[in-house]
């Protein structure tokens, strides 16, 4: 996959999870878009999630994306 074609689902997955109001949903949203990435841009998840924790994972993923330049 490249990084643009990466950069593309993750943010299609990230703005669906924003979107998403059943938290279980959003979790299982926020775990593909976790897998998804190259494994420096994991994220430990815990496992206890809230929506805020799910909200601020999207953040850093984001930042992490850009950081890297993952596009």
């Amino acid at each position: 996959m490249t990084k643009t074609h990466l950069t593309n689902v993750v943010s299609k997955l990230a703005q669906k999870c924003d979107n998403e109001s059943d938290i279980d949903k959003k979790i299982n949203l926020l775990y593909k878009i976790n897998s998804l990435l190259p494994k420096q841009n994991q994220l430990n998840i815990p496992s206890l999630l809230t929506d805020d924790y799910i909200n601020t994972a999207l953040f850093r993923i984001y930042q992490n994306m850009h950081k890297t330049e993952i596009h």
